[in-house]
């Protein structure tokens, strides 16, 4: 009897590795597919260009750091809207906008399956500087990439390091100078097109940096958002003043 429960043990061991180490190698697969297709639309549609001025404010940089081929690039999807970079991080995405907040989830830019899914606009949102407020969705992916970066801007030095990010779309380019940062609900007023004043005040009083940027009536704010895990369904959003360049 006891030989046979040993063998029993054994098989459902031997089960139980198996189906891990499927997953584990299904994950590591994603992962891989995920950074090879970004790598090649970055390969393929980034041009990197010298900084004039590698020392100067956010204020006074003038250039993008990069150019994006979007008429090349909205030959491969229609849904492009912009591309978001980030200096010395692996933020160098694409930005679509599909029919709902679910179409890009869990789909690259053709479509298909794509573990990362793709940086989105929300549903709701017209036109860049149509809204008060710009919404951006992506993955915090356990690797690093997408929207991972986001979640270290609850340490100051690394808001001291990257309080600029860059929002290029085919009508013009946009710096985004970041202002707050801050763990939300995913039911948190921000994330509406155009969010009262109070929620935009309660951001700032719990933002887990400090920022020099000022706000007026007219500027039009973006949001990134990515999860947080500090509870169930808890949201990190980083949200920036964009300027026109």
């Amino acid at each position: 009897m006891f030989k046979i429960i040993r063998r029993m043990l054994i098989v459902i061991l031997l089960c139980v590795f198996a189906v891990s180490a499927f997953y584990f190698g299904k994950t590591l697969y994603d992962y891989k597919t995920a950074d090879k297709t970004y790598a090649s639309l970055q390969n393929r549609f980034v041009t990197h260009i010298e900084q004039d001025l590698p020392d100067a404010t956010p204020e006074k940089k003038t250039q993008t750091p990069i150019h994006v081929d979007f008429a090349a690039l909205k030959q491969e999807c229609p849904d492009i809207v912009g591309w978001l970079y980030c200096p010395d991080t692996v933020i160098n995405y694409p930005v679509v906008q599909g029919k709902n907040n679910d179409q890009y989830l869990r789909s690259g830019l053709n479509g298909k399956y794509l573990a990362s899914g793709t940086l989105f606009v929300d549903c709701h949102n017209g036109q860049i500087g149509s809204d008060e407020n710009y919404l951006i969705y992506g993955h915090n992916m356990k690797n690093g990439t997408m929207f991972a970066p986001l979640t270290k801007y609850k340490d100051q030095t690394y808001y001291d390091t990257h309080p600029t990010l860059y929002f290029l779309t085919e009508e013009g380019n946009y710096q985004i100078l970041l202002f707050a940062g801050a763990v939300v609900n995913e039911d948190s007023g921000i994330y509406s097109t155009a969010p009262d004043a109070s929620v935009i005040e309660q951001i700032l009083a719990s933002s887990t940096f400090r920022s020099p940027v000022s706000l007026d009536d007219s500027d039009t704010i973006i949001t990134l958002s990515t999860c947080s895990y500090e509870y169930n369904n808890a949201r990190y959003i980083v949200l920036g003043k964009l300027v026109k360049l």
